[in-house]
């Protein structure tokens, strides 16, 4: 999934535990809910890195992504 400790971590602390959890929302929910948890300020690469994972492509190359799922 290309998640690694640190956004595992963050993802535990919304609810998302398992890959099929995070499966079933769109990378731009998640990182709204991350946002959220982490007081309205997250950086942009979280985003990145959560498109990479639902992708299954590297992070940096979800800089370009338009929100097509899959």
């Amino acid at each position: 999934m290309n998640i690694g400790p640190a956004i595992a971590k963050r993802l535990y602390a919304i609810g998302i535990i398992t890959p099929a959890q995070f499966k079933k929302y769109k990378p731009e929910q998640v990182y709204e809910k991350l946002k959220k948890q982490e007081g309205g300020v997250l950086d942009r690469c979280v985003l990145y890195v959560l498109q990479g994972a639902i992708l299954s492509i590297p992070w940096w190359v979800c800089k370009n992504y338009k929100g097509e799922k899959r």
